[in-house]
C-alpha cells in the first residue's frame, strides 16, 4: 500500500494513576495446569508463523523472540498438509491438558488455526461453519424486516427530501473533515480517549500510539501492533472521513480499542505471566473476535450517555470548521441511528458466499441498508471476498462483548477485565469447550 508524505504523529506516552490494582498482578504466580501448557504454547507460536509463510495476512501482530521468527522465515514454507498434522497433533496434546485459562485460550486459538489449515487445503465450509471453528462463535444474522425498520428511524432524522441514500451522502459531505485538519482532529481524539482510558486502567510507562494516513486498502483503519507497548494506527484517507466517523474509528482503534487491547496482554499476560503465545496474533481466531468487540465497544465505555455527543459537539467540530449547531445535531443523531445497520455486511457476505447471489444484487444491497455508495460498496464486496468470515467479528463481537459488560456504573470495570486476561468468545456465551 502506498503511504501518503506527512507527517506521522506519536503521542507521548505519560506515566497517569489509574483507578485500583492491576487485576493481573493477583494471578501472576502460575499454576501447575497453566505452567505445563508452555511447550505448546511455543509450538502453536511456531506454526502460526509458519502459515504466515503463506499468506503474511495470517501474522497480524509479532512480537516474540527474534529466533523464532528467524528459524521459521529459514528454508521453504513447511507444505500445508504437514502443518495440518502438526495442528492436529498440538490440538490433542493441549485437549489432554488439565483446566486453565491458558489452556481456554490455546484450545480456541488452535481449533481456529486448524480449521484455518483446512480451508486452505481445499476442504469448503459455508460461511457460518467458518464463523464457529475460526471464531468461536454461533454467528447470527440481522433480517431484511429489521434493516427496513432500521431504515425508517433512520429516514425520520436524515435532514431533507427525497432518496435517503442520496441526502446521508449529502449530509457526509457536509461533515466531511478537511484533509488539513484531519490530523489536528486526531490529535484531539487519541489525547482526549487515551485521558479517559487511564481513569479506568493502568497504562505501562513507555506505551504510545503513532498515526500515519494511507490511501489504497479495502479497510478504513488499521492498527499494527509492534510490540514493546507501540502501535501503527493506519488511517485510509483515500476516501472521505466524516468528524464522528473519524472519531469512532480512532477509539476502535486506539484508546481503549485495538491497542489498549494489546499492550495490556502483552503488560500483564506476556510479561508477567509468561504467556508467549499472545505475543502473535492470528488475524483469523477467535483473538481478532475478542478485538473488533471490545473495540466497537470502547465508545460507549469511555464516553457513556451524553457525553460521546458533547465531545463531538463541543471540542472535534470546531477544530473540524463545523459551526452549524443545529445541522451538527441532526448528522450526530443520524449517525447513531446509522449503529442500528451494523448487521448488514454479515447478510451481504451470506449471500455473495454462500447463496452465490450476483454482485450487482450484493451492491444494490448494500446501498439500500448500508447506505454507501457505489465505491464504498464496491469496497464491501472486495472485503467481504478478501477476510471472509471476519465480517462477523464486527456485529457479532459487538453483541457478544456488550452483553458481556452490560450497562451501569460498573460497564468499564468489567470492559477492562476481559482487555487484562486470556478471554475467549465461548467463556463470556458461558459455552466452552470452542466447536471442533
Amino acid at each position: 500500500m502506498r503511504l501518503l508524505a506527512l507527517s506521522v504523529l506519536l503521542l507521548a506516552a505519560l506515566v497517569l494513576p489509574g483507578c485500583g490494582p492491576d487485576p493481573a498482578d493477583a494471578a501472576a504466580s502460575r499454576p501447575p495446569a497453566a505452567e505445563a501448557l508452555a511447550p505448546a504454547a511455543e509450538a502453536y507460536v511456531g506454526l502460526v508463523l509458519a502459515l504466515g509463510r503463506h499468506d503474511p495476512r495470517v501474522v497480524d501482530a509479532y512480537y516474540g523472540p527474534k529466533e523464532w521468527k528467524e528459524r521459521s522465515d529459514q528454508g521453504a514454507p513447511v507444505p500445508l498438509p504437514e502443518l495440518l498434522a502438526r495442528a492436529g497433533a498440538l490440538l490433542q496434546k493441549v485437549r489432554a491438558a488439565g483446566p486453565s485459562d491458558r489452556r481456554s485460550f490455546l484450545l480456541a486459538q488452535i481449533v481456529a488455526l486448524e480449521a484455518d489449515l483446512r480451508r486452505r487445503g481445499g476442504e469448503r465450509f459455508s460461511l457460518a461453519e467458518e464463523a464457529r471453528l475460526l471464531f468461536d462463535i454461533e454467528p447470527t444474522y440481522t433480517t431484511v424486516e429489521e434493516l427496513e425498520r432500521a431504515r425508517a428511524r433512520l429516514e425520520s432524522v436524515v435532514p431533507g427530501t427525497g432518496d435517503l441514500g442520496r441526502r446521508v451522502e449529502a449530509m457526509k459531505r457536509r461533515f466531511t473533515v478537511p484533509p488539513d485538519k484531519v490530523e489536528d482532529v486526531s490529535r484531539a481524539v487519541l489525547g482526549e480517549s487515551r485521558r479517559r482510558t487511564a481513569a479506568h486502567v493502568d497504562l505501562p510507562p513507555g506505551e504510545g500510539v503513532a498515526l500515519r494516513q494511507v490511501t489504497g486498502p479495502s479497510w478504513g483503519a488499521y492498527n499494527w501492533y509492534l510490540g514493546g507497548l507501540k502501535s501503527r494506527i493506519e488511517l485510509n484517507v483515500g476516501l472521505p472521513v466524516q468528524v464522528a466517523g473519524l472519531a469512532h474509528t480512532l477509539v476502535h482503534e486506539g484508546y481503549p480499542g485495538h491497542h489498549v487491547f494489546n499492550l495490556l496482554l502483552e503488560d500483564r499476560l506476556v510479561r508477567k505471566r509468561g504467556f508467549v503465545e499472545l505475543t502473535v496474533y492470528p488475524l483469523w481466531s477467535p483473538q481478532s473476535l475478542i478485538a473488533e468487540g471490545t473495540a466497537d465497544a470502547a465508545w460507549d465505555t469511555i464516553f457513556p450517555g451524553e457525553e460521546g455527543r458533547a465531545f463531538l459537539r463541543d471540542t472535534l467540530a470546531p477544530i473540524a470548521g463545523f459551526t452549524d449547531r443545529e445541522a451538527l445535531d441532526g448528522y450526530l443523531a443520524a449517525s447513531e441511528a446509522m449503529e442500528d445497520l451494523r448487521g448488514v455486511r454479515p447478510l451481504a457476505a451470506r449471500m455473495l458466499l454462500d447463496e452465490g447471489r450476483p454482485e450487482d444484487e450484493v451492491r444494490s444491497f448494500l446501498m439500500r441498508y448500508a447506505l454507501q455508495d457505489r465505491e464504498h460498496a464496491d469496497r464491501a464486496i472486495a472485503f467481504i471476498r478478501e477476510y471472509r468470515a471476519y465480517v462477523f467479528t464486527y456485529a457479532v463481537g459487538t453483541e457478544l462483548i456488550e452483553r458481556a459488560v452490560g450497562t451501569g456504573p460498573d460497564r468499564a470495570g468489567r470492559f477492562f477485565a476481559i482487555l487484562q486476561r486470556a478471554a475467549t468468545p465461548g467463556e463470556l456465551a458461558g459455552r466452552t469447550p470452542p466447536p471442533g
